[in-house]
Parts: structure tokens; sequence; C-alpha cells
């Protein structure tokens, strides 16, 4: 919410993880054949499909609806007393060919952070403000900044009136001031920073108390804690075609080691 209308083509990874021709959430294309969301987005009993390649929810102009084959949660996601390790897989049944619309965005190392203070973007087609009914037609995008670990946790712990911590291992916080946030609709979708003109996927949509409230963060399942989860999932899921996995590997990691080094 807060955002503005996407321009077309602008965030080329972006996708609409879909029941029906119903919107859930948003996700990311990380290679031809796989797509990252949230664990909470995911319900084994659903069949899932994701539509990429335009910035429109309902019309298909430039873009290509694919059925999700198989899904994959993180085995330790929990909703309790907040939502932990809340990162799943998408493979999708068919590979999708990559157009000016339609990219892949780069998944950060295990050892990757994002400083504080660093601007970052989020996008979905979630609901523009708190208590709305429905989602967005058109792509948004709204600018966020990382929060320090520790400041964010005081801030939440406060929020929250918990003396436990509540930003843990795994998580990463983003505030640009009241009325810009995620919103219901945006889960799983990207929070996307630029790195010498490389896009990396620092976040995905998590979890955040309302929307845009004054003073509260949004938090984001953070990438790089969970990168080897994800490459081993790949690995499980395409062990009988070795050429394949290693295509899908490369796609994974070349682009990360030379973010990391810079």
């Amino acid at each position: 919410m807060g955002g503005v209308n996407a321009e077309e083509g602008k965030w080329p990874w972006q996708v609409s993880v879909r029941i029906g021709r119903r919107h859930i959430c948003g996700g990311t294309l990380v290679t031809n054949t796989w797509v990252l969301t949230a664990a909470h987005c995911i319900l084994r009993r659903f069949q899932y499909s994701v539509k990429m390649g335009d910035r429109s929810i309902y019309n298909e102009n430039t873009s290509v609806v694919v059925p999700v084959q198989r899904t994959f949660v993180h085995p330790k996601d929990s909703a309790a007393p907040t939502v932990q390790n809340d990162v799943a897989l998408l493979q999708l049944q068919h590979r999708v060919n990559f157009t000016v619309n339609i990219q892949p965005i780069c998944i950060p190392r295990e050892n990757f952070r994002v400083e504080a203070r660093t601007r970052c973007w989020m996008t979905g087609w979630g609901k523009t403000q708190e208590g709305e009914e429905s989602p967005t037609e058109i792509l948004q995008e709204v600018d966020q900044y990382i929060l320090h670990h520790e400041e964010c946790n005081k801030k939440m712990q406060k929020i929250m009136s918990s003396t436990k911590d509540v930003i843990i291992k795994g998580m990463v916080c983003g505030y640009k001031g009241q009325g810009k946030d995620s919103c219901q609709g945006d889960s799983g979708g990207p929070l996307a920073c630029e790195y010498n003109d490389t896009w990396v996927q620092a976040g995905i949509v998590s979890w955040g108390i309302g929307c845009g409230r004054r003073g509260v963060p949004g938090v984001y399942t953070e990438i790089g804690i969970y990168s080897k989860w994800l490459i081993a999932v790949v690995n499980q899921a395409t062990c009988l075609y070795p050429a394949v996995f290693l295509s899908v590997l490369l796609h994974l990691v070349l682009p990360l080691g030379i973010l990391v080094a810079l």
C-alpha cells in the first residue's frame, strides 16, 4: 500500500500465485522452472498456478500462466507466536521462455546481508489500504529502508508488548513511513535491492501488524539464510535429471558469487 503503478516490464521476476483465476499471493521467478514464495501462502490441498509477464492481475496481454507441478514448504514453517521459516518453492509444470517481461531475479548466498538504511523495493498486487476487500489490478511498487535487526526487534517488542525476541534469525525488516507498506495479497512477493546494476531478492513479504501503520515495520523472510535449503530442494527434485539440475544450480548460484565478491 502507498505505492505507485509499476511500469510494464520493470519488475520482470514478479509473479502472481493463483488458485484458479484468483490471486492469492506474490512470488518471484528464480529460474525458468522455479518460483519462490512464502510458506504461509501454500496449502497442500489446492492446485496452484503462476501468472507472469504482465503488470495487470487480470489481463493476459503479455503474460503466461503456468500450472505448478509440486510445492515445497520449509519443514520448520511455523505461525506461532510469529511466522517463522516462511519460505516455499514452487516447481513449474514446464519451463518458461524468458522475454523482456519475464526474467529471473538473483538469490543471495548464505553470508549475504543487506546493510541498515539500504533502499529496497517491495512490489505486489496487495490491498492498497488496510481493510480493503480486493487486491489492486495494477502491480504496485513502494520503496522501503532496511532496519537494523536490533532496532526492528525493539520496535516490534514494544508494539506487541513482548519481552521475547520477535525478530529472529531468518527475518529482515523494512520501513518507509506511515502508509508505505505491504498489505494482504502482497505476501510471498519480493523485497528487491539493487547492487551494482544487479537486482537481488533480499526478502519475501512475510508478516506485519496491520498495513502501513505509523512506526510499524514490515517483516520479510531473509532469503540468504535459506539459500542452502533452496538449492537442496532443487537438487532433490531434479536428482533424476543431473543435466537439468546443473543448469538450474548455475542459474541460482553463479550470479550470487559475483555479487557477494563485490
